[in-house]
């Protein structure tokens, strides 16, 4: 072989072992800026099994602990009763008690989950002393533990909020055209047409029990959640409601040059079955066509209506979430039910939470199952209260969790567990 070619091989050699090591040690580079009270937990499922890498900040190697039965784990509740104390100690003995002796009081813990994990709020557990994870550590839930976290304060001078909430799920589709007929005329059509959505095939909207956020009736209390955080009078806050908060007004307002705050206060839902010419798509095609959010003038489309004026149907799809262009949303806020679900994939939950993590939102703050409509409220309220206040996200998150727990109303897991933030 030629001396020139000899070197060259021995180069291309170098090159692509440096890029396997790369590769195999990025998260650690990732976090190579973890201070020493911050810990990365990258959770892993395989076969049947959980297991943890866990790093600490000054540490270059990763500890792997497996957790406890992965069956046991996967047969979890994934509702409020896990949180009551002997279902909630179970659940902690089997997946942190492993890595407790990795952990230290007031660890700022950065962790990406796996399997079932993704619809258990570990914050929520409870260890053998009663105490509630969230009292000893700073949880920080990540989608992809790469990335870091964005827990970055918000100016309320420079960054707009974006209110949808009070919605009219039977406006009058003559009401609705008044508000957004421009923007079928307009040269960006293409924008607002709706996908294929699989409406007459049967939606679940989730438990209606308890005032849950549940069905498509009006919500009593979104509309003064809404007129809540619109008085603050720190926001540069665009509202919409009732007939205005239109699925194409939503598919024009997140098209923003500047930074913003999304807050969605409606109903979630999902088909109940995908319908027959859905063999030819993909688990992941199939998850994005399957749920999504309600906004004004949906009622008609559940109902078996045809919107006129080419009005979209109400139902925005996770499919026509992840195409839109949220690249510049700080913040996306979803006071509905079931928003954190979806199908579990190797990249994580594919559904809602996924969609929006794909049109570019940076932080969203979600719902593991249906929650109370007058709690909900509350705690967006009280959210949006310390968020004004200067505090960080996941401060402001924290603050309007420990608001609930302290209140008279709303201290039972039930109400208050529901809630995560994920970057």
């Amino acid at each position: 072989m030629p001396r020139r070619l000899s070197h060259c091989w021995i180069l291309s050699n170098m090159v692509k072992q440096l890029l396997v090591l790369i590769l195999l040690f990025f998260p650690v580079l990732a976090f190579g800026q973890l201070r020493k009270n911050e810990v990365a937990i990258e959770f892993n499922y395989s076969e049947g099994e959980y297991s943890a890498s866990v790093r600490r900040g000054g540490q270059k190697i990763s500890t792997t602990v497996v957790l406890g039965n992965g069956s046991e784990i996967d047969a979890l509740a994934k509702n409020a009763a896990l949180y009551d104390n002997a279902y909630s100690r179970q659940a902690y003995d089997l997946i942190l008690t492993p890595l407790v002796h990795l952990l230290r009081h007031g660890d700022k813990v950065i962790f990406s989950p796996a399997g079932e994990l993704h619809f258990i709020n570990l914050e929520a557990l409870t260890d053998e002393r009663g105490q509630r994870c969230f009292e000893k550590y700073k949880f920080y839930r990540v989608s992809d533990i790469t990335t870091g976290v964005n827990d970055n304060s918000l100016n309320p001078i420079y960054t707009r909020f974006v209110l949808y909430g009070g919605m009219n799920y039977l406006a009058e589709p003559s009401a609705m055209n008044q508000h957004c007929w421009f923007l079928h005329s307009g040269p960006r059509q293409e924008l607002f047409e709706d996908c294929d959505g699989w409406a007459s095939d049967g939606i679940d909207f989730g438990a209606a029990e308890d005032g849950t956020r549940a069905g498509f009736s009006t919500l009593p209390n979104s509309r003064n959640e809404i007129k809540f955080i619109f008085n603050l009078n720190k926001w540069n806050a665009v509202v919409n409601t009732g007939p205005e908060a239109t699925e194409e007004r939503f598919r024009q307002d997140v098209r923003r040059n500047e930074p913003y705050v999304m807050h969605i206060s409606s109903h979630s839902f999902k088909t109940v079955r995908p319908p027959q010419k859905a063999f030819d798509l993909t688990d992941e095609e199939i998850a994005y066509k399957s749920c999504g959010l309600l906004f004004s003038g949906a009622g008609h489309t559940i109902n078996g209506e045809r919107l006129p004026f080419k009005l979209n149907d109400g139902l925005l799809y996770a499919e026509e979430i992840a195409r839109l262009d949220m690249h510049n949303c700080e913040l996306v806020v979803i006071g509905a039910c079931n928003t954190a679900l979806g199908r579990i994939s190797q990249d994580g939950v594919v559904g809602i939470q996924s969609a929006f993590k794909k049109a570019g939102a940076k932080t969203l703050l979600l719902t593991l199952w249906s929650v109370n409509d007058r709690a909900t409220s509350f705690f967006m309220q009280q959210f949006y209260l310390h968020l004004s206040k200067g505090k960080s996200k996941y401060e402001a998150f924290r603050c309007a969790r420990l608001d609930m727990i302290l209140s008279e109303d709303f201290n039972d897991p039930v109400y208050w567990a529901p809630f995560i933030m994920l970057d």
